[in-house]
Formats: structure tokens, C-alpha cells, sequence
């Protein structure tokens, strides 16, 4: 069965805080799900902290759990190539949005190496619908997904078998088997982490939303970039 759904829209019961990086990636790694290495800073000082022991270039996002789209807020700066660098983004960063978005919680910001290689980007989420259960999404485009409409859904779980089935519908799947000198990606890889994800969305109930965006693939496999979700602060029943 296949059940198209809208998931930045998808109305959930109690409006939880949202999730970060920082909050989820213990569990997707416990579901076998590779995620960039990311660091939680504070501070200008822990931001070129974190960004040396990572080696550079690095990537910053804004942590807060009142901010869903972070580049909507220019909460994302790339390239990052020293300590004072990362220090003087950190700071601006925090400044502006506190300015901006005075509502906003804002946590600090996660450091992160850039993301570098032949990769294309692909967005992974879930919603708990009340009817039908938890329902996976797979589409191109990362932040460019909505536009792009190149998505498959299928209800939790699925096999990598699945996965693979799902991979076929998207219009531009061919460009994973290697594009104008890009090496193909790992669809093996890529399929299992679809079908992981899909377990992880049906085994733990309280889970409300999940999304992977961008979740990277390549000839290396796949991996998370960033993540956000919501979980019912309810006893599941």
C-alpha cells in the first residue's frame, strides 16, 4: 500500500519540542544508521574547540529546539577553515538570531565537518499517522524536496527489498548509478538504511516524526548529515 503524506505539515496531539543532531544521533547509530561526527558548542570558545578536534573545514547549525528550518533563519554557515573562524561564526551567529527570533531557545550550535566527495542528497523522514501508523518517506532535493515532488511512502517497516522498490519510483534514481563522471552510490547500502530507519520508526512508539535531511549517498554509503524529530512527551499505550 502506498499512502502519500505531507510531513512538515503533519499536525501531531501534544506539540513537543523538537529534536536535534545532538538529541538524536545516539539513536540512530543504535539502529546501525552512520551519522556525521557533530559536536554540541556552547560558546565561541567550545566552537573553535570543537572545530579543532574535528579537523577542518567545518559547518556550524544552530541548536534550538524552537527553530525547525535553520538556513530559513541563517542558522547554517559552511566552510569553515580555522579556530577564529568558527569562533567569529559562532558568535555572529547566536547574536543575530537572538535579535531576529527573540522567542527562540537557543542551545548553542553544532559543529560539524564539511561534507565532502561525490554525494547526493536525499531526504529520509516518518510521521505517526493516527490511521495507518508510521509512514516512510523517501525523495531527492534535501531543502529543495517540496519543490522537486520526487518522494515514495510506504507504511513502517519495510526490507531492504523495500527500499529498493522505493528507490526505483523516484524520477531521478538513475543519477545514483553514476552521473557525468560521478561514481554510482552504494544502493545496497542506501536500502539498508532506508529499511533501519523504517524499524526504528515502527519499534518505538513515541516517536512522532523523524527526518533525515539531507541524508548523504554515495559509493561510500549513506550517512545522516542532520535530523530533527518530535517525541510524544505521553506514555505510549
Amino acid at each position: 500500500m502506498k499512502i502519500v503524506t505531507t510531513l512538515a505539515n503533519h499536525p501531531t496531539a501534544d506539540q513537543p519540542d523538537q529534536l536535534g543532531m545532538a538529541e538524536l544521533m545516539s539513536l540512530l547509530t543504535a539502529y546501525g544508521i552512520a551519522c556525521a561526527a557533530a559536536r554540541l558548542a556552547r560558546s565561541a570558545d567550545e566552537a573553535a574547540a570543537a572545530a579543532t578536534a574535528i579537523g577542518f573545514p567545518v559547518a556550524i547549525k544552530i541548536v534550538s529546539p524552537d527553530i525547525t528550518h535553520k538556513t530559513d533563519v541563517g542558522g547554517v554557515v559552511l566552510g569553515l577553515d580555522s579556530p577564529e573562524a568558527a569562533a567569529s561564526a559562532t558568535d555572529a551567529m547566536l547574536a543575530r538570531i537572538a535579535r531576529t527570533r527573540p522567542d527562540a531557545r537557543l542551545d548553542g550550535v553544532l559543529v560539524q565537518p564539511m561534507a565532502v566527495g561525490d554525494t547526493a542528497e536525499l531526504l529520509l523522514g516518518m510521521v505517526r499517522d493516527p490511521q495507518f501508523g508510521p509512514l516512510v518517506m523517501l525523495g531527492f532535493g534535501g531543502i529543495f524536496v517540496e519543490i522537486l515532488g520526487d518522494t515514495a511512502t510506504r507504511l513502517a517497516p519495510v526490507s531492504a527489498a523495500e527500499a529498493r522498490a522505493m528507490l526505483a519510483e523516484l524520477r531521478m534514481a538513475p543519477t545514483l548509478q553514476g552521473f557525468r563522471g560521478r561514481p554510482p552510490a552504494d544502493l545496497g547500502a542506501l536500502a539498508d538504511t532506508v529499511s533501519r530507519f523504517s524499524h526504528l520508526a515502527f519499534e518505538v512508539p513515541s516517536l512522532l516524526e523523524l527526518e533525515i535531511n539531507p541524508l548523504l549517498a554515495g559509493s561510500a554509503g549513506a550517512r545522516a548529515l542532520d535530523v530533527r524529530g518530535q517525541m510524544s512527551t505521553q506514555e505510549a499505550s
